[in-house]
């Protein structure tokens, strides 16, 4: 084994390493037809969220849009528990949005940064 080799493994011997499963969500209809199952959506990737399986998921932003393409983390064991899960999705079920993926995902480096204020049980994501 190399040098270089040797310092990668040593840096990564400290990380995480948490196995994911991410998926891009490509929006296929236009709003008026998604908007009314918008919610249906939302209960659904709560309910994900409840269970451990949604690690974090959201829209790319753009001015003005509800509901357009977005990026999906998945917490599950293997990629077709993850493409089960995001096939489930109403809006997937409805023909209204697509995904690319899933793709395996490896959790390395990042900061979460919370602050939690007993006294009122509240928190903030900085």
């Amino acid at each position: 084994m190399s040098a270089t080799d040797e310092t990668v493994e040593q840096l990564l011997a400290s990380m995480t390493r948490k196995r994911l499963f991410a998926a891009i969500n490509r929006k296929v209809a236009e709003d008026a037809e998604i908007t009314p199952y918008v919610a249906d959506h939302l209960r659904y990737m709560i309910e994900l969220e409840g269970r451990g399986l949604l690690w974090a998921s959201g829209p790319f932003v753009e001015p003005g849009v509800q509901v357009g393409d977005g990026l999906t983390i998945l917490n599950t064991g293997t990629a077709d528990e993850a493409r089960e899960l995001l096939a489930e999705d109403p809006l997937c079920r409805r023909g209204l949005r697509t995904f690319e993926g899933p793709f395996p995902w490896e959790l390395r480096e990042g900061r979460i940064p919370i602050s939690l204020v007993a006294s009122s049980s509240s928190f903030h994501l900085h």
